[in-house]
């Protein structure tokens, strides 16, 4: 504030030193004063700049306290700024140049500018003043929590970029508003999901241990298959934590990725050859089309893999006996062929389709969310833990790729993933 204060106080100075210099250049060269009303010109000048910079002194010392309101303080500025050029005017002309005779029209003169221009100047601190209420208004309701609140913003002054972006940070502050309202929701739905899908087996394992432990079931064959059960229910669990824990990383930011040069043909082939039996279990035809000599593509080879077994298990879990699921691999150089990816050149698109009962209209903008089933495609009673499709996404998008889904009711489900070829 020092540092402030002494470079104002150095610019004042400056600026009287070089108006006198502009004034006594005028008075010899313009007027062509002699010597000796040069000498008393300075001698004016100098009395009329120490009255003048008092003045403004106790003026600027005023305005520095913030006394009453923003309008009125710029009024009474440009008084002070007219009073004192009036001031020096009727001094200097009083005493050196104008007669008495023509004095009062002078003085008549200037007293009709100064109140022009102490009009203007306070229709000009009166517009100022009302901007400066609408943003103090528009803050204390953001204050108070109505993120709607908005000012108008008129011009392209300085006021005006404020105003603007008082209103960027509104808009900001609401978006952010929604989007934690959102994740609260979710988190809220989340651990509603996950007591659901924990209390469940464990229910289940709890009622089938009671039974062994108090001789409710003594049969060998009840009892192999209550032990058969219960090893189902705890691989349950195991699998949810296992896909808890995962998506806990995707949703901090802190999955794991180590990235390989990986051929993508022989990942999708041991995919599919891990799947066969499953796939031949319920009469389904399992198929690859896989175009030859694919680039290595950098990915994490693990997390790959789960994604194409998820999408290929959940192909078959959703496709009736007779059906066929196919898994397809294409390099596209001139971009994605689809509207929920960016157009970009070398990709990998790999593409699981199936002839199962598709997904409605209303479920595939929620298909990816955590735990979302619809009543046909994701129903807890053909297994899943509700959060592969969610993890198939993170970790597509922790490769910068894309991940969209096609379907209808009736014409079966496409599930595409695109992979970029260079690490993005």
């Amino acid at each position: 504030m020092a540092v402030i204060r002494g470079r104002g106080q150095v610019s004042a100075s400056l600026s009287g030193l070089i108006i006198i210099a502009l004034v006594l250049m005028l008075a010899i060269g313009w007027i062509g004063a002699p010597g000796q009303q040069l000498t008393e010109l300075v001698m004016y000048l100098l009395t009329a700049g120490v009255l003048s910079l008092g003045v403004g002194a106790a003026g600027v010392f005023w305005l520095r306290r913030g006394s009453g309101r923003l309008w009125l303080q710029m009024t009474v500025t440009y008084a002070l700024g007219i009073g004192i050029a009036l001031f020096n005017v009727f001094l200097t002309v009083q005493l050196m140049f104008i007669s008495s005779r023509e004095f009062p029209l002078l003085v008549l003169l200037l007293l009709f500018a100064g109140v022009v221009s102490l009009g203007l100047g306070m229709s000009l601190a009166r517009t100022i003043g009302q901007r400066v209420t609408a943003l103090h208004v528009g803050a204390r309701a953001l204050a108070a929590g109505d993120l709607s609140a908005r000012v108008p913003v008129t011009g392209r002054d300085e006021l005006s970029d404020l105003a603007r972006e008082f209103n960027q940070m509104a808009e900001q502050l609401a978006a952010s508003a929604t989007e934690r309202n959102r994740q609260e929701a979710a988190r809220r739905d989340l651990i509603t999901a996950v007591s659901h899908d924990l209390r469940t087996p464990l229910s289940a394992l709890r009622a089938m241990v009671e039974a062994l432990v108090d001789g409710i079931v003594d049969d060998p064959a009840t009892v192999v298959r209550y032990v058969a059960t219960m090893r189902s229910q705890i691989d349950h669990l195991g699998v949810l934590i296992d896909d808890l824990f995962e998506l806990s990383q995707i949703n901090a930011g802190a999955l794991d990725l180590e990235l390989q040069r990986v051929a993508i043909g022989d990942l999708l082939s041991d995919v599919v050859i891990g799947l066969q039996a499953q796939a031949t279990a319920k009469s389904i035809a399992l198929e690859a089309a896989i175009m030859p000599d694919i680039a290595p593509v950098p990915v994490a080879p693990r997390k790959i893999e789960r994604v194409v077994y998820n999408l290929i298990a959940n192909a078959i879990r959703h496709t009736p006996g007779g059906g066929a699921v196919t898994i397809s691999a294409q390099e596209v150089g001139d971009g994605v062929p689809t509207e929920s990816a960016a157009t970009a050149n070398d990709w990998v698109l790999i593409e699981v389709a199936d002839t199962g009962e598709g997904i409605g209209p209303e479920d595939l903008p929620h298909i990816f969310d955590r735990f979302y089933r619809s009543e046909k495609s994701r129903s807890r009673a053909t297994g899943g833990s509700g959060l592969g499709l969610a993890i198939a996404r993170g970790i597509v998008e922790a490769h910068g790729g894309k991940i969209w889904i096609e379907s209808a009711v009736g014409q079966g489900t496409c599930v595409r993933f695109c992979l970029p070829r260079e690490r993005r």
